[in-house]
């Protein structure tokens, strides 16, 4: 078999290589020389070349809203509020720069890796233009989507991409249900896409940290809109870990109070069920060392220790990731499991992290629209089945992360395929009933 290294003087492949920015030698140490099979290397180039072209996965707009049951399980899709501009963005990576600015740029790695993910409808939108919202509610609305959750980026009283956020609650007219994400990590250059860990804002809690922040989220909470469960407003917090734990105690006890004083019942506060994963901990131990009220999935973390790896033919010699098959996992339901907790379900329809991590640790869980609509119907039938009525949500992860290939939101290559695997998934399971 001939084996021959892609040079310089091959001109047609460096057009089109270079034209996708893909260095293609290095002079690394710590890497060799790519060395490509001749009918792999055209196969790549042809897919680069047509991939976009084909259509043939393309679900067009329903014209119809879903008809699942009211009553039924509600969907919440993950909602990102990064496209916009904002200070942090502009000093730290360039005026202009959003999640859109790494999507657009991301390459194929090898032939049959679904790049760059380009979106329809709404476009390469700004949260900046309240239009966009409505577009947004108006698809989620007909596709069946019960709320947003949106992450809330907090940083010991500086807030950061809170302006779509606080848009939304300003505008009364934007009729759909939402609940709070403390993404408490430390803001690091990571949205910069060159897998960078340098620490921009610190997360921590200071003395004063529980009024700021209750005073900060209570206007959310107290709008009809915000999600609750018997009184008691939905928020997750991603790592209780984060803080020393007496810290982290003290803070939960303090802001369930001032929730209490605001006349609600309590807070509902989730955290991830990865985090759990990653802290040894029986699951129900895990929940009351952190008062909580439970777990959620928020897929993918954790599928890398259960998944089988997809061994691909990359092309680009710089990637650092892993591929993955998940439909094993689908079909075969691993996704049904004991848990000790109160756990809430969730799944996504797909994702690849490449736009932010292709030269660092990225991840590749690439998904059909049918492995996503029988894997959420095995969760709703699931959640109708094992969770209180008032309970019955499930997670999707996301509506729009679009650099972490896990989107909703339509786009070139699969249409409403996703939004529409939704719909029926919902409709072809709301006529069961709940214990």
């Amino acid at each position: 078999m001939k084996i021959f290294k892609i040079e310089k003087n091959l001109i047609r492949e460096k057009i089109v290589l270079h034209f996708f920015n893909i260095k293609i030698t290095l002079s690394s140490k710590k890497n060799k020389r790519i060395k490509i099979n001749k009918k792999d290397k055209e196969q790549y180039i042809q897919y680069v070349l047509n991939q976009q072209l084909d259509k043939s996965h393309f679900v067009p707009f329903e014209e119809y809203d879903c008809c699942n049951d009211k009553n039924s399980t509600k969907i919440i899709a993950m909602y990102l509020p990064q496209f916009h501009d904002f200070p942090e963005n502009i000093q730290w990576f360039g005026r202009g720069f959003t999640e859109w600015s790494n999507t657009s740029k991301t390459v194929p790695q090898y032939a049959g890796h679904y790049q760059p993910h380009i979106p329809i409808d709404v476009g390469y939108y700004s949260l900046s233009n309240t239009d966009v919202y409505k577009r947004q509610i108006e698809l989620a609305k007909k596709y069946g989507i019960y709320g947003f959750c949106f992450y809330y980026y907090w940083y010991s009283g500086a807030k950061i991409m809170e302006k779509p956020i606080q848009a939304i609650l300003n505008d009364k007219s934007l009729d759909f249900p939402f609940f709070l994400f403390w993404a408490n990590e430390d803001w690091t250059r990571l949205w910069g896409g060159d897998g960078s860990t340098e620490i921009l804002h610190k997360q921590e809690i200071l003395e004063g940290d529980t009024q700021k922040f209750m005073n900060d989220i209570l206007p959310y909470m107290k709008d009809d809109r915000y999600i609750k469960i018997s009184n008691k407003p939905l928020l997750i917090i991603y790592d209780p870990q984060k803080y020393p734990h007496e810290v982290y105690i003290e803070f939960v006890k303090q802001i369930r109070n001032i929730a209490k004083d605001n006349g609600f019942e309590d807070l509902y506060i989730l955290t991830t069920s990865w985090r759990v994963q990653q802290s040894e901990m029986n699951e129900k131990d895990y929940v009351k060392k952190y008062m909580l009220d439970g777990i959620f999935e928020f897929y993918p973390q954790g599928m890398h220790l259960i998944c089988e790896q997809k061994p691909e033919k990359i092309i680009n010699p710089q990637f650092r990731g892993t591929c993955f098959d998940i439909s094993k996992y689908i079909k075969n339901k691993t996704y049904l499991y004991e848990y000790s907790a109160n756990l809430f379900k969730g799944c996504c329809p797909n994702w690849d992290n490449t736009p932010r991590k292709c030269y660092s640790h990225t991840f590749v869980y690439q998904n059909t629209p049918a492995d996503y609509k029988s894997w959420l119907k095995g969760i709703i039938n699931w959640t109708q089945k094992n969770k209180r009525k008032e309970e019955q949500f499930v997670f999707i992860n996301a509506w729009n992360e679009w650099a972490e290939g896990a989107h909703l939101e339509p786009d070139q290559k699969y249409g409403y395929a996703y939004l529409q695997a939704t719909k029926e998934a919902l409709e072809e399971t709301s006529n069961l009933k709940s214990n």
